[in-house]
């Protein structure tokens, strides 16, 4: 697994306040006696520039730390005719530590290194005003724009929005990896106000097309680990890969999961397939010359991306579905950014709205709070 450590420069905005602010005392602390070279700077944009003009598009040995000046909280970019829930998303910085063949990021970012916006509390007022007074429970996370823990050795950024939403009586936050760097969660108090969740693939699939990641068995017990913490859990089969013995694979791969975690620990699994916006299947190709994950036909759906066809969508969903249900039928699941036609051919209802798809994550939650299990 590629380690924070890896990073060798990380460029601190110089209006951040050094001694009052939390993310950058961490950085601080975190960095001595390790070869990172540490630099206050006073105009990011200079940063970006020089990068966009010497360095590779997607660096990953290089950190800027600035002052975020735009929205932290969006609605989670859904796409058109299909369902989707209602999450939001926290943009803490912009690019990953790994590089995933598949990851949309490559035909998203604009900018050549991985960023982190260092004005917290620019965050955490935003969230006040988003969620205050609200009778609804925000589901609201991480892993959209970078991954939530791979950096947290260095930021130790989880204790900070954990206990920060601990306070908070109608959100849950949702911390996203595929990681195994969870230490910094442990002890925490946090009032079960926190879900931790690990997109999971088949260990080969992990090998192939996810470098520098956690391996399948890391995560699990990184999961555990989390579990035994008192978190609740979430996982994302997203995206699956349709291949030869693909069924034989996920099977397994579900049965090292249940074999790990309480599923009444599990508060969703989501399902979803492989899918690439245009312009992504050329950009893959030129960055790593052996992919098949595009020599695979498919076909473009109404909002734009490419999808497998609808049969093997189908079959691979009822299979893993009819998988889950088996192993605990009380765990909930769902499609994301799936079709109207998908829904209803896999659980047999069709979502009317984003809202009436949000109570199902709302059940589970009040179940899971009522069965005591995390008293």
């Amino acid at each position: 697994m590629v380690e924070p450590w890896s990073i060798k420069q990380i460029y601190i905005d110089s209006s951040l306040n050094k001694s009052e602010n939390p993310l950058i005392q961490n950085i601080l602390k975190n960095t001595q006696n390790k070869n990172i070279k540490i630099e206050l700077i006073d105009h990011p944009k200079e940063i970006f520039d020089f990068y966009l003009k010497n360095g590779n598009l997607f660096e990953k040995d290089t950190l800027l730390v600035y002052r975020h000046q735009g929205k932290f909280i969006s609605s989670c970019p859904g796409s058109d005719g299909m369902v989707c829930c209602q999450y939001f998303v926290i943009n803490f910085g912009i690019g990953c530590l790994y590089d995933c063949h598949y990851c949309y990021l490559q035909n998203f970012m604009n900018q050549p290194l991985m960023t982190v916006f260092g004005n917290i509390e620019d965050l955490f007022i935003e969230i006040e005003k988003k969620i205050k007074g609200k009778n609804f429970h925000f589901r609201i996370g991480t892993g959209e724009y970078t991954d939530s823990l791979a950096l947290d050795p260095i930021l130790e950024i989880s204790p900070i929005l954990v206990e920060y939403f601990a306070q908070l009586e109608n959100a849950t936050l949702e911390l996203k990896t595929k990681s195994n760097h969870v230490e910094n969660l442990l002890g925490l108090n946090h009032q079960n106000h926190t879900v931790v969740s690990w997109s999971i693939n088949p260990q080969k699939i992990i090998e192939q097309i996810e470098p520098g990641t956690a391996n399948l068995e890391e995560r699990l017990i990184a999961a555990k680990k989390v579990q035994d913490a008192g978190y609740k859990l979430a996982f994302h089969l997203d995206p699956m890969i349709y291949y030869d013995n693909w069924e034989d694979d996920y099977k397994q791969l579900l049965d090292q999961l249940f074999d790990t975690i309480d599923t009444n620990r599990i508060a969703w699994i989501s399902l979803g397939t492989f899918r690439y916006s245009i312009g992504q299947k050329e950009i893959m190709q030129k960055r790593f010359l052996n992919d098949n994950l595009t020599k695979v036909e498919m076909v473009q759906g109404s909002d734009k991306k490419f999808r497998y066809f609808k049969t093997i969508r189908q079959e691979m969903y009822a299979k893993i579905k009819n998988y889950i249900d088996k192993k605990d039928p009380k765990l909930f699941s769902y499609l994301c950014m799936e079709t109207q036609y998908m829904w209803e051919k896999i659980y047999q209802f069709i979502p009317q709205s984003s809202k009436s798809l949000d109570e199902y994550f709302e059940k589970r939650r009040l179940y899971m709070e009522n069965s005591r299990l995390f008293v």
